[in-house]
């Protein structure tokens, strides 16, 4: 039996995302390998992130797709956890869509998308987003709020959230304005 709930787009107050945030992403080299550490207005957000893996492949950036995901998709538990914005007021809703299931669901969708990336130019043509990996994550998004949004609509995010990746990397750091509302998401470069 599945559990179906429609409490989509409930206001919580201060448990809402914000409708416009900046987020800093600052590579920094510390016991000889890169490191990020990732700040909403000045505040740590998160742990600081290393690859941790033996090779330089770029995983420390990974939180740009939860924080993506929450901008275009209006889902992203990770992002709901770090930025201290879970849905605490329902105990449903806090237990389910902002739960370890949804946020060990969400990291997974994260390491399968960076998998498949790194074998296909880490999405830098749209198309290279193929079908079956779209289904994939809506099968594994099912049984939450987010399994409303349609495969195109997973493909966009997954794309954009892969642009703001690679000009992270390629400027060893950088801002990313989100627009939740008019769901933008915009790189600049650290001054």
């Amino acid at each position: 039996m599945m559990l179906s709930i429609n409490k989509h787009n409930v206001s919580f107050g201060n448990e809402n995302l914000p409708q416009n945030f900046t987020v800093r992403f600052e590579e920094y080299d510390y016991l000889a390998y890169p490191q990020v550490r990732v700040t909403v207005d000045g505040k740590p957000m998160g742990d600081t992130i290393d690859d941790n893996s033996f090779n330089n492949d770029g995983y420390r950036y990974h939180d740009i797709f939860h924080l993506t995901f929450a901008a275009l998709l209006g889902w992203s538990p990770c992002t709901r956890s770090m930025m201290k914005r879970k849905r605490k007021s329902d105990i449903e809703i806090d237990r389910i869509e902002d739960g370890a299931r949804a946020t060990i669901t969400e990291e997974c969708i994260s390491l399968m998308l960076f998998s498949r990336a790194k074998h296909k130019n880490f999405f830098e043509d749209i198309n290279d987003i193929d079908s079956d990996l779209l289904l994939t994550i809506k099968e594994m998004t099912e049984p939450f709020e987010v399994s409303i949004k349609s495969p195109e609509d997973w493909r966009n995010a997954i794309f954009e959230a892969y642009k703001m990746f690679s000009l992270l990397i390629e400027n060893k750091g950088g801002s990313i304005f989100f627009d939740t509302t008019n769901k933008i998401v915009k790189f600049e470069k650290l001054n």
